[in-house]
């Protein structure tokens, strides 16, 4: 039977393996020290010099969005650089203007996550941490798809769009590497980012963007863009035309 002494001793070393960056003080400020990147000397120099000292940044913001331990650089797109943690969760970091692409893609995989024939091939356990501007989702593991993969993988693309039409949204931006086969689950969606709104969900969009109540993600005039482009097909003429006079009111320009 073990001491006292010796599962005090234990329960100080779990917790200090689950603790998130440790702080340091300079003055009267508080800093983040960065989690170590444990697959730094993979990163091309290339990738290194375009991403400078953002990758340090997100790295920071991923253990302040609660990510243990050590992090793995997965990748980085325009938008946003993703990171897993060894707890298996993967942390995708708004890049600067990024914000709004990074927020509106945990929407998509929040929704999709819900729908029968759609939760099986996404990315699992999505939310946003609006506070540091993170996507957090599983990190899924297994095999990226390639050029190879691309016939079966557009087919299951054109299903999930299928799938999520009528929930007001149609598929992501399809690329093959935005696919992971993962053993017993087959391809698995992990991006998701530059899916477009329709119907009901583009309409309420739309409100929120007028009334104030979203953060300004896009411009008004591309919003109301989106509405002319679903007027008479995911939008009925009338509530198209009723969101449309209010975009004029804003002074907006459309034409229709």
């Amino acid at each position: 039977m073990k001491t006292r002494a010796q599962l005090d001793r234990e329960i100080r070393e779990a917790l200090a393996r689950g603790k998130p960056a440790r702080k340091k003080r300079r003055g009267h400020a508080t800093k983040l020290d960065a989690p170590r990147i444990t697959n730094r000397d993979e990163i091309s120099s290339r990738t290194l010099a375009v991403l400078g000292d953002e990758l340090d940044d997100a790295a920071v913001r991923a253990a302040r969005a609660g990510a243990v331990g050590d992090l793995e650089y997965q990748g980085a797109g325009m938008s946003g650089i993703v990171l897993c943690d060894k707890q298996g969760t993967a942390f995708k970091v708004a890049r600067r203007g990024g914000e709004g692409t990074v927020a509106e893609e945990a929407e998509w995989l929040q929704k999709a996550a819900q729908i029968p024939g759609v939760r099986d091939h996404v990315a699992r356990n999505t939310r946003y941490d609006a506070e540091n501007r993170v996507l957090l989702r599983e990190c899924v593991q297994g095999t990226v798809g390639t050029p190879r993969h691309t016939s079966k993988l557009f087919d299951l693309h054109k299903d999930i769009r299928k799938a999520m039409t009528p929930y007001g949204w149609l598929s992501p931006e399809f690329k093959e590497d935005s696919y992971v086969f993962s053993r017993g689950r087959g391809p698995v969606l992990i991006d998701a980012s530059m899916a477009l709104r329709v119907g009901g969900e583009l309409v309420k969009y739309a409100q929120d963007m007028l009334e104030n109540r979203r953060p300004p993600r896009e411009r008004l005039q591309d919003v109301a863009f989106a509405i002319v482009q679903e007027r008479g097909r995911s939008i009925p003429p009338a509530v198209a035309n009723k969101l449309l006079a209010k975009f004029k009111a804003r002074g907006v320009e459309v034409e229709f």
